[in-house]
């Protein structure tokens, strides 16, 4: 909004705010709010892990459980209808499956 909208407005109005604010438009961003487990796994839910660290997990489905084994430095995204397991050093570059995946998932 801020690069659409805001710098081309020629009307704004600011009012001072007493929030914190973050821009959580990634995942490591999010991330930042999960609890950590385990070796700075970070998860917004219970995972089983060994051997693993700095890995960034969200779960939305309460049925499955995510396992972690040997791994470092991934995001493991599971929802309703789709995995995505990322490096976590690609996070930027996440966006660029969007036109690749089927557009039912969009």
């Amino acid at each position: 909004i801020d690069y659409a909208l805001m710098e081309k407005a020629s009307r704004v109005l600011n009012i001072e705010a007493t929030f914190d604010w973050d821009d959580v438009g990634s995942w490591i961003s999010i991330a930042k709010y999960f609890p950590t487990q385990g070796d700075q796994n970070q998860t917004n839910t219970e995972i089983t892990e060994i051997d693993a660290s700095n890995n960034i997990v969200f779960n939305a489905r309460k049925d499955s459980r995510v396992a972690l084994l040997g791994v470092d430095d991934l995001i493991v995204v599971q929802t309703d209808d789709a995995l995505l397991v990322a490096n976590r050093h690609q996070a930027d570059a996440i966006k660029n499956l969007g036109p690749k995946l089927p557009t039912e998932l969009l």
